[in-house]
């Protein structure tokens, strides 16, 4: 199947927080080789590039999360679903991303707590003096857009059948991107 402009952008929309987190992982591995070389080489350090390896590192991990959700690689005990029926299976399945809905807008609503006390305290961090609640913002848009994808998978998860029920779906399909090349 080519991709279409529509496709293109719609497929960006669906994941764009694991395009994210991917930008993030280049990131880190660059910056983080270039102060192993200067630390080894040339004997010296930047400490601006450990701080925003950390944040990297934290952006990282929250697009992780939400996108964890949109290509269900969510952590999950599947002993249990695979001795049960499919109705009960489904049943457990959606009432496992309820949870886990709730408890994600359990912590953005705290977070949110976090980051009104932080714009009151204006906190920057030591080195690259950047307001340390941009980070805590990024965090609490990635839990509420993990909350989002929940209920985005709860009603995929009501439409599916038997054969298709719960299965995951990478998030780069490397085959159907070198099929599609070679097309």
């Amino acid at each position: 199947m080519l991709r279409t402009e529509k496709n293109w952008g719609k497929e960006m929309l669906m994941h764009f927080e694991t395009y994210i987190g991917l930008a993030e992982f280049l990131y880190i591995t660059v910056v983080l080789t270039i102060q192993i070389i200067g630390r080894y080489l040339f004997r010296t350090s930047w400490a601006w590039i450990e701080e925003t390896s950390v944040i990297g590192y934290v952006i990282l991990i929250y697009c992780g999360v939400s996108g964890a959700v949109t290509t269900r690689q969510n952590m999950r005990i599947d002993m249990v679903l695979t001795f049960v029926p499919f109705m009960a299976k489904k049943v457990m399945m959606i009432l496992d991303t309820i949870i886990h809905a709730a408890f994600t807008a359990w912590l953005t609503y705290y977070l949110y707590q976090i980051i009104l006390n932080m714009l009151k305290l204006k906190q920057v961090y030591s080195v690259t003096r950047m307001p340390r609640v941009y980070v805590y913002i990024f965090m609490a848009v990635m839990l509420a857009l993990s909350v989002l994808r929940a209920v985005q998978e709860i009603i995929k998860l009501t439409r599916e059948q038997e054969q298709e029920l719960g299965k995951a779906k990478p998030a780069f399909d490397l085959d159907a991107i070198w099929e599609e090349g070679r097309a």
